[in-house]
C-alpha cells in the first residue's frame, strides 16, 4: 500500500539521520537548541547554531529590524519598544481536490487555491530580566490565518474565511527579581499557550502546515495570567490561570479557570543540548454544560551536533465536553498523538526538515481532542526545505503525505490518503 511505503522511507530516513548526525564532529559550544525559545516569546523556534561562516539556520524575527530601524534610525537598538512586521503567503495544491478540508493540512486548509496567510505586526515593550521592569505585547494579524485562528467566544467573528483579522496576543507583562536570580516573569492578558513545541505564527513553525496535535489537543491563545519561575539556568517553571474556558478572547463564557502547568529543563549543565519538558491543561471546556478537559504532554529536544537537531512531542487529551454543541448523555472523548521533527541544516542558507506523526481519535468527539470520526488513527509524514538567503526571506516548500484508516480527507470526507504539496513565502521586517 502506498502509506505503508511512505512510512517506510520515514523509518530509513530517521535512521540515516541519525547516523549521519553521529559521523559529524560534535563541539559542545557550538550547540544551541531549537525548542529554547517559545511561542509566547517571540522569536523564531527554528534552530540557531553559531557557525564559522555564520548563524545557521533562519534569522529570528527580533533581530531582523528593518522596521525598527525604520522608525528609530541609529537609535534602533536603545529604544524602548520593539516594532516587528512580516507577510506570509503560500499555495497548495492537495490530490484531494479544492475547496476546505477541516481536518488537515492546516493552516493552508483551502485545496489549490493561493493564500495570503498573515500579514502581521508585533509590538512590545521587552523586560529587563535583571531589574523590577514592565512591559506589554500586542501581535496582530490579518489574512486567512486570523480567520481560522479566531477565538472560541468573545472578540469578533470573521466571517471571511480566508480573510479576517485577529489579536493574537495582547497582555501585560512584569519582571519580578525574586526568590532566585533568574527571577519571575508574569503575564496578564490574552497570551500564547505553552502547550507543543511549534506556534501558529510563521517565524515559529519549521513547516508551512501544522501537526495534528497542534490543531486538535492545544487550546492554542487563552485570556488569564501565567508566571514563569526561572529557578536557575537549567530549570523553568511556569504556571497559568485561564479565565472563562478554551480559547476565549476577554470573555467569561463559563465562569470557570482551567490550570496549566509547565516544566522544562535542560539535562545538561550548559542548558544547549538535550531539554525535556512536560506539560499539563485541565479544567472545565463546555460552554453549554460542566464537564472537565485535561491534555498532558511530555517532549524532548535534543541536538545530536552543531547541524542536525530532533524534537520528540506526545499529547494525551481526556475530555468529557466539548466547546461548540452540547455534548449527549455520558459524552467522553479519548485522543493520542506523538510525533518527531528531524532538522538538518545542508548549509548555511538551507535547511531540510521532516515531521512524522500518528494521532487517534478513539471515540470522534468534538473539538478538544475529536474530528468526529470514532476509531480512526492517521498517519502523516512532511518534508520540507527552509530556504533563506537573507535576514528577511524565508521560502518553504514541503510535500506532506496524509493516511486515515476510515475517509477523512477532502472537502467532501471522502479520501482515506491525502497528498499536499505547498511552497511559502515568508518575508520578515
Amino acid at each position: 500500500m502506498v502509506w505503508k511505503s511512505c512510512f517506510a522511507l520515514a523509518i530509513a530516513w530517521g535512521v540515516v539521520g541519525t547516523l549521519y548526525a553521529q559521523s559529524i564532529p560534535d563541539p559542545a559550544e557550538n550547540l544551541l537548541g531549537p525548542a529554547d525559545v517559545w511561542p509566547g516569546d517571540w522569536q523564531c523556534l527554528g534552530p540557531e547554531t553559531p557557525a564559522a561562516d555564520g548563524p545557521l539556520g533562519p534569522t529570528p524575527l527580533n533581530q531582523v529590524g528593518i522596521l525598527q530601524e525604520l522608525i528609530y534610525g541609529d537609535s534602533a537598538d536603545q529604544a524602548p519598544l520593539k516594532f516587528s512586521g512580516w507577510l506570509d503567503m503560500d499555495y497548495t495544491y492537495r490530490s484531494t481536490g479544492s475547496g476546505r478540508n477541516n481536518i488537515t493540512p492546516v493552516m493552508n486548509r483551502f485545496g489549490n487555491e493561493f493564500l495570503l496567510r498573515q500579514l502581521g505586526l508585533l509590538v512590545s515593550k521587552p523586560l529587563d530580566p535583571t531589574d523590577w521592569s514592565w512591559g506589554f505585547n500586542s501581535l496582530f494579524i490579518a489574512g486567512a490565518d486570523a480567520s481560522f485562528l479566531g477565538p472560541t467566544a468573545g472578540g469578533w467573528k470573521n466571517t471571511n474565511p480566508r480573510f479576517g483579522g485577529q489579536w493574537t496576543d495582547l497582555n501585560l507583562t512584569a519582571h519580578l527579581p525574586i526568590w532566585t536570580d533568574g527571577g519571575v516573569d508574569v503575564k496578564a492578558g490574552r497570551q500564547t499557550t505553552m502547550l507543543g513545541p511549534v506556534g501558529a505564527m510563521p517565524w515559529q513553525r519549521y513547516f508551512n502546515s501544522s501537526d495534528y496535535a497542534w490543531y486538535n489537543l492545544e487550546e492554542g491563545r487563552y485570556t488569564g495570567v501565567s508566571a514563569t519561575w526561572h529557578i536557575n539556568k537549567q530549570l523553568d517553571w511556569y504556571n497559568g490561570l485561564e479565565y472563562g474556558g478554551w480559547g476565549v478572547f476577554f470573555a467569561n463564557k463559563t465562569d470557570s479557570v482551567n490550570y496549566i502547568t509547565h516544566l522544562s529543563y535542560w539535562l545538561d549543565e550548559e542548558a544547549q543540548q538535550t531539554k525535556v519538558w512536560g506539560t499539563v491543561l485541565t479544567g472545565p471546556t463546555g460552554f453549554f454544560q460542566g464537564g472537565n478537559t485535561t491534555t498532558v504532554e511530555l517532549g524532548l529536544l535534543h541536538n545530536w551536533n552543531r547541524t542536525f537537531f530532533q524534537i520528540i512531542d506526545t499529547q494525551m487529551t481526556y475530555s468529557k465536553a466539548p466547546i461548540f454543541f452540547q455534548p449527549p448523555p455520558g459524552y467522553q472523548q479519548r485522543s493520542y498523538d506523538v510525533y518527531t521533527i528531524l532538522g538538518l541544516h545542508l548549509r548555511r542558507t538551507l535547511d531540510f526538515n521532516s515531521r512524522y506523526e500518528w494521532f487517534k481519535d478513539v471515540d470522534g468527539g468534538g473539538y478538544p481532542g475529536g474530528f468526529g470520526i470514532p476509531r480512526t488513527d492517521y498517519f502523516a509524514v512532511t518534508y520540507g526545505l527552509d530556504y533563506h538567503p537573507t535576514k528577511w526571506l524565508q521560502f518553504r516548500p514541503e510535500i506532506r503525505f496524509d493516511h486515515a484508516t476510515n475517509r477523512a480527507f477532502g472537502a467532501a470526507q471522502d479520501h482515506r490518503d491525502q497528498l499536499s504539496v505547498a511552497t511559502e513565502l515568508l518575508l520578515k521586517f
